[in-house]
């Protein structure tokens, strides 16, 4: 069984289109259980926002059968240098927290500089960057009308609304896009030992802020459909 989170209900609709589904909720956030040709899958709306989604992540992961594998679905912003477009889709090779470390006289520093990990293992440290599952090579050849990218994450408290802005995020992290709740609900599922993917569909890229240039329902729909291909070939 897989267990899919969005932040929105917004971005979570398209996925739970066409399909059987139930409504409860979960740590107070709302439950869908989307029954398709025999599958299941849980869709948690966390809510936006990186503690939002530890808490319902947490919560589900507590009070529920440990899922097969956690997918975060919604919608992102790109950047223009690493080739993906409006309406494209981009899967998560790693996760970063790309606002948290010192802003110093020489510049950003991220947490390594800090010697203090948000997380450890016998053999590894982790401090912004947290593991992710590629899935991408899962949907090659599946013919979408749009195109198909992965690469570095970065999740931010405050996105993009300038070019300035956006050139040090990508300066810093050279990341594919940026959200605001992956890097929370990878950090969980590690804590958890569980598998984690992220999908997320292009809604607008990582420029002055003009809602004119963006299309979040077609991001929303076309990571909803990538998320039903894999949820029938994972």
């Amino acid at each position: 069984m897989m267990l899919v989170i969005f932040a929105t209900e917004r971005e979570a609709l398209p996925f739970l289109e066409g399909a059987s589904r139930e409504r409860e909720s979960i740590g107070s956030k709302p439950m869908f259980t989307r029954v398709s040709g025999g599958k299941q899958a849980d869709v948690v709306v966390s809510g936006m926002g990186q503690v939002n989604t530890a808490q319902a992540l947490t919560a589900y992961l507590e009070l529920r059968t440990r899922p097969d594998f956690i997918i975060m679905g919604g919608c992102a912003g790109a950047f223009a240098g690493r080739g993906a477009a409006v309406g494209d889709v981009c899967f998560a090779t790693e996760e970063i927290y790309a606002d948290a470390g010192i802003n110093s006289p020489e510049g950003f520093l991220g947490l390594e500089k800090t010697g203090i990990p948000l997380a450890e293992t016998k053999d590894m440290k982790y401090y912004n960057r947290f593991p992710v599952r590629d899935l991408s090579g899962k949907v090659a050849g599946s013919g979408f009308p749009f195109k198909i990218f992965s690469g570095p994450f970065a999740t931010v408290s405050a996105v993009s609304g300038t070019e300035k802005s956006a050139a040090g995020i990508e300066m810093a992290w050279h990341p594919l896009c940026e959200n605001m709740e992956g890097a929370a609900a990878a950090h969980v599922s590690f804590m958890y030992g569980a598998p984690f993917a992220e999908v997320r569909g292009v809604s607008n890229m990582a420029e002055d802020r003009d809602r004119a240039r963006w299309d979040i329902p077609k991001a929303c729909a076309n990571c909803a459909a990538v998320i039903k291909e894999l949820m029938e070939k994972i």
